[in-house]
């Protein structure tokens, strides 16, 4: 027997909750916005506001790497 299938848009809602996620059902779009504004050090290593994904998979890729550059800028010395 399969498991239930989860909601993607509440998949990645859960997973990074720093980001607000939505999915443009007209365009086909999901999209990211963060909730709080970009520090200079994020933005000097390349820290995105917006993203913007054709797919749930692609959008989840995107944002692990986000938080990821966010982890390493705030140990960077």
């Amino acid at each position: 027997m399969n498991p239930p299938k989860q909601d993607p848009l509440a998949v990645l809602r859960q997973t990074f909750p720093g980001w607000y996620i939505d999915h443009d059902t007209v365009l086909g779009r999901w999209i990211a916005m963060r909730y709080r504004p970009l520090t200079t050090q994020e933005t000097k290593a390349g820290a995105k506001y917006f993203l913007q994904q054709a797919c749930s998979e692609r959008l989840g890729v995107a944002l692990a790497d986000q938080t990821e550059l966010a982890r390493r800028t705030r140990t960077a010395p």
